[in-house]
């Protein structure tokens, strides 16, 4: 653990010596008063079994918490260091009545027994949580919006990721984009590729490295080793650091200590798709398919202190049916540039020539595997494997050390990146992590990595290599004083390793790493049996950012009772900028321009260091590129000014080479004035591009949105996104039958950072002005170059209405990369903006065996205006209003349970790199039930049922419109050992 890693030197030691500092710390009170310990076991009160996991905790008679212990596997605890005196001791564990020992009395150099025994209900109205604070407490006393998906209910379900298993919480969105794909966010923000939701496992970070997107399929874990989910509305970077502005989605998985044993599941089903396309699609020919899915976990401990487990996945699927329109265009291309020979003059093979140097065999192989991929279309299949180990060690209560490693390989898939889908093919994604807890010492390092060499974007067949690295090294500790007060403060060390062969971070591939390095303190503070205060700071470094982030947090929770809460909440966190955002640089193909052998490069570039600027005249005027600058004996590369007179001389020698009878009329028109003729600035609309209507008042589709070059200005490096939110909750139990929550929130974001959009403005000569001033010319040509005066004004017509559709230049930022003129998507800081939502959610126990649970999530926009020229709104990409509601019904003595689920949403625009359009509202019923096989205690058979009514739906667009899936098990659970 020492410095994190091998080779941080100073760092190292300035670790060892924090180590032993904190260490000394928590020795001090040992001596300091007059203790005694309290010990006991659990057990379980149907059966006699000792019942592990039980969180103990020791309440003084202000209703605080003195000291808190959990139980280990025989069912027995200890807490050293109780000041001596008279509490009450309350057991609790998830689905498991509370018990409450009062009257308990310690005394000075003495053991205090103290055994319960617990019972066993089927539903939990205010679990357990850890993730809000880091450390064990209720629920209800968490200062925060935080919701659990226990062990009963992941066990009863059978899913395709993980993630479903938070669908219906209040402020959850799932946007389903294929057989397994998933992207979810908290109170919206959705995107293609999106990392907004910190997503942990077992503590440790669970993205994908480097790339920082939230891919479930990914993960290692097997859902029979899933114990519980936790989900934390709203900012958490106060403990958890950057990126954990959009919340926290956290799974913890079973120790095999304390869940020893084996468990298996093998199952199949059937996904249906009708012959809805959806928005981005041609059409589609929907079938039904099928798919098979296994579990498994082995889990052995031979003592107490001793436990080890291993488990794993397989699933195999058919992928649901989408033809992008796009990718249909490319792949005609990349058919015949291979029924071609690749000749590097067939037309087809140049759809494949952005970015490179043909005169090099390196970039002569680059095109022809480009042009193999493509025509190759994408890969009908989903299918992935993963496999997960640990050990842990518990050589006394209140210590444990946890070794991990897994590994999880996409062996075909279909993803949606920025730049369209991606064909998947053998991506690994592996981790190895080790954590320690001892007393209140938590320390932990773990490196996630991965091994990606054969996955390819599906427009343009370009390679993605990712072999990127993430190390973390974490300590924290906590401190009481007294009753009243308890600090936890700790250090952070994150350090991301890009590594892409320069397939997807290019120019930027020698100087891409990040450094961050973060601490915090946390005080938390029982002002009385009903009131406590939370105040935190959090201080972070990062090495691509110019200052370093401050990030406060406070709370204040009053109890009125013990059923009650109520809380109000401020905090400031904070999101920086991701690998792409800074060292994205990559073609993602060309942009052909109809009847002509000309194309602009499609390029996807980050802003690096000091953002994007552009090439200026000595008017402050942007200049441009341009595919047919060498028609006049220059380079595409080359900056040019943005001039009438530039423009002219570009579009008259595109003439002459576009139509040799054309040709001869060139000499006899003299250039234009600014005044007789201006141009146009335009943004290339990458929905119309993709297929999409153009919107009104587009004049040269599919290049839509009018730019004002002498209001361009150069776009700043990117920083952070910072967000102020401040939050109002209510959480309560009635008696034990209702359970109640509502939140209700406002956050500011300043310099909130916009999606891959265009950055390079597209210049058209005024078509309407052209056709005037040609008229004017050819005119006094009548009767010498034109026999009357219709065919002059039919040329003038024709000629007008070419030269206002075609691109005649790009005005690009200079740090656009490859060797042709590029019209540059990017990052930009697009200001700040407001948004306000709300939460509400409810629990009804409409009997001992039948739960009924509801929520509603709302947020007050769909789109947020900003302040740039050319990013002008953000969208919300999800929906402002959602719906849900679950009735399950269990009946453990019949070995019997089942469960409808309910979900409606609104609909909503969607606006995502290359992704545009409207999607429909959503309404879905789901269902599941299981059973205990007859005579075989410990098998059941489950059955799930997504989509039941078979809706056909596009949760964002570009990805297939999703039918009804069917999901069929056998689930084994026994003890071998």
């Amino acid at each position: 653990m020492t410095g994190f890693g091998v080779g941080f030197g100073r760092s190292a030691r300035r670790g060892a010596s924090l180590l032993a500092a904190v260490l000394a710390l928590g020795a001090v009170p040992g001596g300091a008063w007059a203790q005694g310990r309290i010990a006991g076991t659990v057990t379980d009160e149907a059966t006699g079994a000792p019942l592990a996991a039980v969180l103990v905790e020791v309440v003084s008679a202000q209703n605080m918490v003195a000291a808190q212990a959990t139980t280990g596997p025989g069912g027995t605890y200890r807490i050293d260091g109780v000041a001596a005196g008279t509490y009450s001791v309350r057991f609790s564990s998830p689905g498991w009545m509370i018990v409450v020992m009062e009257s308990q009395t310690v005394g000075s150099g003495e053991t205090t027994t103290v055994s319960t025994t617990m019972t066993e209900r089927a539903y939990e109205l205010n679990p357990i949580t850890v993730t809000t604070s880091r450390t064990f407490e209720k629920a209800l006393e968490a200062p925060a919006a935080v919701e659990v998906v226990s062990l009963r209910d992941i066990e009863e379900r059978q899913v395709m990721s993980p993630v479903e298993h938070v669908e219906q919480q209040p402020g959850v969105d799932v946007a389903r984009t294929g057989i397994r794909g998933r992207y979810a966010v908290l109170r919206g923000f959705n995107n293609i590729f999106s990392g907004r939701t910190l997503y942990m496992t077992d503590n440790r970070i669970a993205r994908v490295p480097s790339l920082r997107v939230n891919v479930f399929y990914l993960n290692p874990t097997s859902e029979l080793d899933m114990e519980r989910v936790e989900t934390v509305l709203g900012p958490g970077s106060a403990l958890y650091g950057p990126n954990a502005a959009g919340g926290v989605i956290h799974y913890m998985t079973k120790s095999p200590i304390r869940s020893p044993g084996a468990s298996f599941s093998v199952g199949g089903g059937l996904r249906q798709q009708g012959n809805e396309p959806g928005i981005g699609s041609l059409p589609v020919q929907g079938e039904d398919a099928g798919l098979f899915q296994f579990d498994g976990r082995i889990a052995v401990a031979p003592s107490d202190k001793f436990g080890f487990k291993i488990s794993g996945q397989y699933f195999d699927a058919t992928e649901y049916v989408f033809d992008d329109v796009v990718e249909a265009q490319a792949r005609g291309a990349g058919q015949a540039c291979v029924g071609a020979g690749f000749d590097l003059t067939a037309a087809p093979c140049q759809a494949f020539t952005a970015g490179l140097d043909l005169t090099n065999p390196t970039d002569q192989g680059i095109l022809q595997q480009s042009a193999r991929n493509v025509a190759m279309g994408r890969d009908s299949g989903h299918r992935n494997w993963g496999l997960d180990a640990r050990m842990d060690f518990e050589p006394q209560p209140g210590t444990s050390l946890v070794l991990a490693a897994g590994r999880n390989v996409a062996a075909q898939a279909t993803n949606l990146t920025g730049l369209g889908a991606a064909n998947v093919t053998n991506w690994g994604v592996s981790y190895g992590q080790a954590r320690l807890r001892h007393k209140d010492l938590f320390a932990q390092v773990f490196y996630n990595y991965n091994t990606n060499t054969e996955t390819f974007l599906l427009r343009s067949g370009r390679p993605l290599f990712d072999n990127s690295s993430l190390l973390v090294g974490q300590l924290q500790y906590q401190s009481r004083f007294g009753s009243a007060h308890r600090v936890i403060y700790g250090v952070d060390y994150l350090g991301t390793n890009p590594d892409s062969d320069g397939t997807i971070n290019g120019q930027f591939e020698d100087d891409d790493q990040t450094t961050e390095i973060g601490g915090y303190a946390q005080w938390e503070w029982a002002v009385s049996p009903k009131l406590d205060l939370t105040a935190a700071v959090r201080y972070d470094y990062n090495s691509s950012l110019a200052d370093p982030v401050f990030s406060p947090r406070a709370a204040l929770v009053y109890k009125p009772d013990a059923a009650n809460s109520f809380r109000v909440t401020f905090n400031r966190a904070f999101s920086t900028p991701s690998s792409n955002n800074q060292f994205l640089d990559i073609s993602g193909g060309t942009i052909p321009i109809p009847g002509l052998p000309f194309r602009y490069d499609l390029r996807a570039t980050g802003a690096g260091g000091n953002g994007y600027m552009y090439m200026r005249d000595s008017n402050g005027i942007p200049m441009h590129m341009s595919p047919f600058n060498v028609l006049l004996g220059g380079s595409a590369r080359q900056f040019l000014p943005t001039t009438t007179a530039q423009l002219w001389s570009t579009a008259m020698a595109l003439l002459a080479a576009a139509d040799p009878q054309l040709a001869a009329l060139v000499p006899l028109i003299p250039a234009p004035s600014a005044d007789q003729v201006g141009f146009l600035a335009l943004l290339l609309d990458t929905g119309t591009a993709g297929g999409g209507a153009p919107p009104p008042g587009c004049v040269a589709p599919p290049f839509c949105q009018a730019v004002d070059l002498a209001a361009l200005q150069d776009i700043e490096a990117l920083g952070p996104t910072v967000s102020n939110t401040l939050e109002v909750g209510y959480k309560g139990v009635f008696g034990d039958r209702v359970s109640f929550g509502a939140n209700a929130w406002f956050t500011r974001y300043d310099s909130y950072i916009s999606p891959l959009r265009m950055l390079s403005p597209n210049l058209f000569l005024n078509g309407p002005q052209v056709q005037t001033y040609l008229e004017s010319v050819f005119l006094q040509y009548v009767g010498v170059a034109f026999p009357n005066e219709a065919a002059a004004l039919g040329t003038a017509q024709l000629i007008a209405d070419q030269a206002g559709q075609v691109p005649l230049g790009a005005v690009s930022p200079t740090s656009a990369g490859g060797t042709a003129a590029a019209l540059v998507l990017g990052y930009q800081d697009v200001g700040g903006f407001d948004v306000m939502g709300g939460e509400l959610g409810a629990g009804f126990l409409l009997s001992d065996q039948i739960e009924l649970a509801t929520s509603l999530s709302l947020i007050n926009r769909n789109t947020f205006e900003t302040a740039g020229e050319l990013v002008r709104e953000v969208s919300l990409n999800s929906p402002t209003v959602r719906g849900t509601a679950s009735l399950t019904y269990r009946n453990d003595d019949a070995g019997f349970n089942g469960g409808l689920r309910f979900r409606a949403q609104n609909a909503y625009p969607f606006n995502s790199g290359p992704w545009v359009g409207d999607l429909e509202a959503v309404t879905t019923l789901d269902a599941n039930l299981g059973f205990r096989v007859p005579g075989y205690e410990d098998l059941w058979f489950q059955v799930d049922v997504s989509n039941l009514f078979n809706n056909e739906y596009q949760s964002m667009v570009g990805a297939p419109a999703i039918g009804r899936v069917v999901l069929a098990r056998l689930r084994w659970d026994f003890s071998p050992f």
